[in-house]
């Protein structure tokens, strides 16, 4: 159970909404999202015997939700000490709430599962019990090879549709689709990536116009961007209905304005994107725009961000062609 929670507690910190800055560095990224939280719970744990199973089950989670609290409160304030010193900037309250409920979420369930494993598998005459528990991880694993396939069948499908900048094929048009703002109008890292990527396949001649997917606001910075490059505006248009990646698919297929065209975006991204376009109709290649945000829990959680998105997408694309 120790080394469970080492495992737990290691990747649900990882995944925290926090970042240092617009370009995330790894050394205060770690220090700031692992360190505290797996100081603050081992140090109380070991002090307050969190890990004696002969209690009963309620004092044993009475113990460990308690202890657990009086572990995040000391690792937020130590993060939020760790961001003054570093960056002289502070927590947000609201970005301390979410991360303070999605890793406790995580790791009570966790706490949860463990236990009642324990127990069940430490009464060998309860086989029923037994029996019901691997029915239930044999139907979690089923599950979750399920929700996993369509990501895997769209990385199988179409990584051989996706180029470098250098060895992309002409095509009428790149598809750039929308990616986030800071609250101050500043475009994050990915919108500037994708945007330099198609901006850079205009100049060497491999398209003919740039087509920007998302809100009025995200494409109105990255029009901003592409005119900052000197691009005709006349090669330049405008999707201001891309809230999502289906919907930047479903939109340029409904303009059919276009018989080839080529999707921008980063690499873990460009899976989905094909996937969903040609789903639905357009025949389209991808071309990577590479992403400066190389830190291992970043690629991490947006690997797993687009396997939950890819599923819901195959839902999408599917309840279309019924209907």
């Amino acid at each position: 159970m120790i080394s469970g929670d080492l495992i737990i507690l290691s990747i649900s910190s990882l995944f925290l909404i926090f970042r240092s800055s617009y370009t995330p560095r790894l050394s205060f990224d770690l220090y700031i999202a692992l360190a505290p939280y797996l100081l603050s719970w081992f140090a109380l744990a070991s002090a307050k015997n969190a890990y004696d199973l002969s209690l009963s089950k309620r004092d044993f989670f009475k113990r460990t939700i308690l202890l657990w609290f009086a572990s995040v409160s000391f690792a937020e304030a130590l993060r939020f000490m760790l961001k003054y010193l570093v960056t002289s900037n502070i927590l947000s309250i609201s970005g301390i709430v979410i991360e303070i409920g999605g890793i406790s979420f995580i790791y009570i369930s966790w706490k949860f599962g463990s236990y009642a494993v324990y127990k069940i598998s430490s009464q060998p005459e309860n086989r029923n019990a037994r029996r019901r528990l691997w029915i239930s991880i044999s139907a979690a694993a089923v599950i979750g090879l399920l929700a996993i396939s369509p990501f895997i069948y769209s990385v199988i499908r179409y990584s051989k549709d996706i180029y470098s900048l250098e060895d992309a094929p002409y095509a009428v048009a790149a598809l750039v689709p929308g990616a986030g703002v800071w609250s101050d109008g500043t475009p994050s890292i990915t919108m500037i990536e994708r945007v330099e990527t198609a901006t850079n396949l205009f100049r060497m001649g491999k398209i003919s116009h740039i087509i920007l997917s998302g809100s009025q606001y995200e494409t109105k910075v990255m029009r901003q961007l592409v005119e900052a490059s000197e691009i005709n505006e006349d090669s330049l248009l405008l999707d201001t209905h891309g809230l999502s990646t289906l919907d930047s698919c479903i939109n340029l297929f409904q303009d059919r304005a276009f018989s080839s065209v080529v999707v921008v975006t980063q690499k873990y991204h460009l899976f989905r994107a094909l996937y969903l376009c040609n789903s639905i109709g357009i025949e389209s290649i991808g071309v990577s725009a590479e992403s400066q945000a190389q830190l291992p829990e970043t690629i991490l959680r947006r690997y797993i961000r687009e396997i939950g998105a890819t599923m819901v997408g195959f839902i999408e694309t599917q309840a279309r062609r019924v209907r």
